[in-house]
């Protein structure tokens, strides 16, 4: 009898051991594919990932070639293209309750923010589409059955800083005739970020819409009013030169009237 439990513990012993060699050897998989799974679901739209690097003992991951495409409805095929994402994560903090992130860092990211001929914006149908899936979690049954459900709905993240820089802004205007402009964004640092996976995304795509629009506001208007300036300057140069060829054509029909009159009076 000892001798099978014997057995038993160690062909459980290497079931387990296979369950966490395979779990570990593909993570990368593993995530890559949840990356693409839940966050296709949560924004109603195609989610893709190049590939995902981890190093555990590290706490490191990067994601490469992230890309969101846009919703139906709108001309420009992407929302965001991200090339890669670093990731810090604090196991120390880390527990079955919440992941807890050092820093997330994004370079070189490409944001594509197109308005349609509806006045919605791009990126803030993305949001909208996280707060249907949030509600609809929220107004789900909850039960013995759905325990395990609850507890990976309850999960949070708690990430110390995120970091957007080299950003590059892709914003298509249509009400305006399809107005287009390609602007730099400025840097963007948010620092303690708390909530659920939905909760972070909903926070990081205001800070991000708020962010694109005021820059468009900023460098798209300024360059309207430069344009503009030049026009109303070219028009005002355009009748100075007018103004002076018709001036310099009276002073010489003057001149020759003048002339005139002196050869007359010089004649008598």
């Amino acid at each position: 009898m000892k001798k099978i439990l014997v057995i038993l513990f160690i062909v459980l012993l290497m079931a387990i051991a296979g369950v966490v060699y395979y779990v570990v050897s593909n993570l990368d998989a593993i995530i890559e594919a949840a990356i693409e799974d839940f966050g296709s679901d949560a924004v109603k739209t195609s989610v893709e990932v190049e590939k995902v690097e981890t190093w555990l003992t590290a706490g490191t991951a990067v994601i490469y070639g992230l890309n969101v495409d846009n919703p139906e409805g709108f001309s420009m095929p992407r929302a965001f293209s991200l090339d890669e994402i670093a990731v810090d994560i604090n196991l120390e903090q880390t527990d079955q309750e919440t992941i807890a992130i050092d820093l997330i860092k994004i370079v070189g990211p490409r944001v594509y923010y197109e308005i349609n001929e509806q006045r919605q914006g791009s990126l803030n149908i993305l949001k909208d589409n996280l707060d249907t899936g949030d509600a609809s979690a929220v107004d789900a049954p909850s039960g013995p059955a759905d325990s395990s459900a609850g507890q990976q709905a309850a999960m949070k993240i708690a990430i110390a800083r995120f970091s957007f820089s080299e950003a590059s802004l892709h914003a298509k205007i249509a009400p305006l005739n399809n107005k287009t402009y390609d602007l730099k964004l400025p840097s963007l640092v948010l620092t303690d970020l708390n909530g659920t996976p939905d909760q972070i995304s909903r926070q990081l795509l205001d800070k991000l819409i708020d962010h694109a629009e005021k820059e468009i506001r900023k460098q798209g208007l300024d360059r309207e009013l430069a344009e503009i300036k030049a026009r109303a300057q070219q028009r005002l140069d355009e009748e100075k030169a007018k103004l002076r060829e018709q001036t310099d054509e009276r002073i010489e029909a003057e001149k020759s009237k003048a002339e005139d009159k002196l050869k007359n009076l010089l004649g008598r």
